[in-house]
């Protein structure tokens, strides 16, 4: 059985090695940003940050308020969370799959519970409430709704802004 393994235990060591050569390679930039800019890179439709995260009240409410993220987050945990979202979830906004007894498959976060439905916010935004007795399985998912990608839009220096940005934020 482990030798049947080992092929993908190599694969998942590769990919690992990968991205933590990636945010090596990267986490230098985190000191060459502006946050100024990197606010307007954060509150523009470039890189679409205030869809789904909040700062200040000011933004969405899919993914976690980041109005002090910078006092409790390096900025490698940062660099990380935009190029990996999948690496890790903060508490409250882990992704949930979401089967019913009629075949469908929903993702997303559960935004709110009731004795009756369950509500799910999906990558969207759209938030659709699922009545329990149709749910016929309930799992938490291991991919971000948040895409992988994002950071594909931004330049080096538009990406360094947005950390020091989020670096900033107290």
């Amino acid at each position: 059985m482990q030798e049947q393994a080992e092929p993908l235990l190599r694969r998942v060591h590769v990919d690992e090695q990968s991205k933590l050569s990636r945010l090596a390679e990267l986490e230098p930039i985190l000191t060459q940003g502006d946050p100024q800019h990197g606010r307007e890179v954060f509150f523009g439709t470039k890189a679409a940050c205030t869809m789904c995260h909040a700062v200040g009240g000011q933004g969405g409410h899919v993914g976690p308020d980041l109005s002090r993220i910078g006092s409790i987050r390096s900025g490698r945990d940062l660099l990380e969370a935009i190029l990996y979202p999948s690496a890790s979830f903060a508490r409250g906004f882990e992704p949930y799959l979401i089967a019913t007894l009629d075949g469908q498959v929903f993702t997303g976060i559960i935004s709110r519970e009731t004795a009756e439905s369950i509500f799910v916010v999906s990558g969207d935004r759209s938030e659709k409430a699922l009545p329990r007795p149709s749910i016929e399985a309930i799992e938490q998912a291991r991919t971000s709704i948040m895409p992988q990608g994002l950071e594909a839009n931004l330049s080096r220096q538009e990406l360094a802004d947005l950390g020091a940005f989020l670096l900033s934020l107290q």
